[in-house]
């Protein structure tokens, strides 16, 4: 129910950002970080993907290949951003764990980033939260995999969530029959949250929220590369 409400009230907040910009004030989505070294390990949580197909009639059809394509190759691009910034990137699916734990810290963590993109616009701002001061909490030691060599555990995990659809062909011709006429007919579209915690406090030290740009095609290689790095341009890593 949570996650639902969550949805509605984000898809409703960025809207409001979008018609009514006087209300939306630079948000802070990060705090202060020393950059760790070299070679450190820094886990990468496999990216929850979730794309659909937007039918003529407007419903939205899951597509689960395309969601394992686009959760794939975006996986891959943090991966290499990673690398080249010099860290040690490896990836846990904490969605196919058995670990009870771990799933549970993923849910948190997607409770935790639904919150945050509330709080970046005015007309949902909780009164309490007047800085960028949001945790997992100590649980997220808990990722940390057993095998990690004690003397350089990872540093830091990098959530990703992505939610979409891209429009059927029998929805784009009807966009342009709607056009001529003059009416608007919505065709889609992909957003992509990320979050990077600190895996000694849980505190949460960065987030970012982008809209894919058009034309960009997660679900292929280039496409996932190009919407990775501009998400990860402002990375404290």
């Amino acid at each position: 129910m949570y996650r639902t409400i969550a949805a509605s009230l984000l898809a409703l907040a960025i809207s409001s950002a979008v018609l009514s910009p006087a209300q939306a004030e630079a948000p802070v989505t990060y705090v202060k970080i020393t950059k760790p070294a070299a070679d450190t390990p820094v886990l990468i949580v496999q990216p929850e993907v979730s794309l659909s197909l937007l039918t003529a009639g407007g419903s939205q059809d899951p597509k689960e290949e395309w969601s394992k394509s686009a959760g794939k190759f975006i996986g891959a691009s943090l991966t290499t951003v990673l690398a080249n910034r010099k860290y040690k990137p490896a990836t846990v699916d904490l969605a196919a764990t058995e670990d009870t734990r771990a799933i549970q810290m993923l849910k948190l963590n997607d409770a935790v980033i639904d919150s945050i993109s509330l709080n970046q616009i005015v007309t949902y701002r909780l009164p309490t939260k007047t800085g960028f001061d949001w945790t997992l909490g100590d649980g997220v030691t808990t990722l940390i995999p057993i095998d990690a060599a004690p003397e350089t555990p990872p540093a830091y995990a990098l959530f990703v969530r992505v939610k979409g659809s891209y429009s059927s062909g029998g929805r784009a011709a009807m966009m342009v029959g709607m056009a001529m006429l003059g009416a608007a007919m919505p065709m889609g579209g992909q957003t992509i949250q990320a979050s990077l915690v600190d895996l000694k406090t849980g505190q949460v030290v960065w987030y970012n929220f982008m809209i894919v740009p058009a034309g960009t095609d997660i679900r292929e290689a280039e496409g996932a590369a190009d919407a990775v790095n501009t998400l990860t341009a402002n990375l404290p890593l």
